[in-house]
């Protein structure tokens, strides 16, 4: 969530962790500035979490999460934050039989590791929050939705989102992730890409194709294309970075660098056209970037170019 001054870029991460012992099983709520690198872990016990079978609705502690609403009642040593929030307009990736969410039929698969879900591209944002005194407004700022459930996440992976473009409207999220699959190492691609009203998607269910990846520590370029469409993109900064925890070897121990200050880089082709027709080229701010494990680059395939306006690190 982002607030209309673009001074304060947060991200609230509900959860629970589901260990075999009952003993060991505790909710939690974390919290990540994204201009400060400032991060906050809070437990409660499991008892204190509920789920919604129907719908995204979460209750945490003594919080509340949903695509349409948020309540936060965080009163730690470490954190005071209250408030409420309500989401509008809020487009998330097309459900059908087939094709439950952003997975696609993977989503029917029961042995994978982890499972993504993409519910809210680019909300907007009504109400404000109280951060240890001090009243924030949100009202007129932009937010984003998503979830994570299974046992672990995937081997490698890269992940940037972003919505704030000079043009209204327009957002990126992908997800990129080396997972394991019988044995063998499944490239999945989870990308899309909102502009002018249309949620255009490149995923490995819908045939969508990876033509290139380059990437290190502080940066992720890659091209996709699905023979109509290509989306070109370059996603980097290492500013306000944060700590967050996830699932690693059966605890909430591993800790992912996450950047919420990141720039982004986009270039959206047509090829219906001859040559190639370049419909949308700019470049966000304030995004979302996580860079994570050893993933091998695509081989044989052209780099992606430099987009004007911001040389390569």
């Amino acid at each position: 969530m982002v607030d209309p001054s673009e001074q304060h870029v947060w991200a609230l991460i509900p959860g629970i962790w589901m260990d075999r012992d009952p003993a060991k099983q505790y909710c939690f709520i974390q919290f990540l500035d994204g201009v400060t690198g400032r991060t906050t872990m809070h437990r409660y016990p499991a008892s204190e979490f509920w789920s919604s079978r129907e719908k995204f609705d979460i209750v945490c502690g003594h919080s509340r999460f949903s695509l349409t609403d948020v309540h936060i009642d965080i009163d730690e040593p470490d954190l005071q934050l209250k408030g409420d929030l309500q989401f509008s307009r809020s487009q998330g990736w097309p459900i059908r039989p087939w094709a439950p969410g952003a997975m696609g039929p993977f989503a029917f698969l029961p042995f994978l590791e982890g499972y993504h879900g993409i519910l809210g591209v680019d909300p907007r944002i009504t109400g404000s929050l109280n951060l240890e005194g001090d009243e924030i407004t949100f009202s007129g700022g932009k937010g984003y939705i998503e979830d994570d459930w299974g046992s672990g996440f995937p081997r490698a992976w890269v992940w940037t989102q972003c919505n704030h473009f000079d043009e209204d409207g327009v957002c990126l999220t992908a997800s990129i992730a080396d997972i394991p699959l019988a044995g063998r190492l499944l490239r999945g691609i989870i990308v899309a890409f909102l502009y002018q009203g249309v949620l255009y998607r490149w995923t490995t269910w819908n045939g969508a194709r990876m033509t290139a990846l380059k990437k290190d520590d502080e940066h992720a370029e890659f091209t996709v294309t699905n023979g109509r469409h290509s989306l070109e993109v370059w996603s980097g900064g290492r500013s306000g970075m944060g700590r967050v925890f996830a699932p690693r070897g059966g605890a909430m121990t591993k800790m992912l660098v996450e950047e919420l200050s990141a720039v982004v880089q986009v270039r959206f082709i047509d090829h219906s056209k001859r040559e190639g027709t370049v419909v949308f080229e700019g470049k966000g701010r304030h995004a979302g970037l996580e860079i994570s494990g050893d993933m091998a680059a695509v081989v044989g395939t052209p780099e992606v170019r430099t987009v004007q306006g911001l040389a390569r690190p």
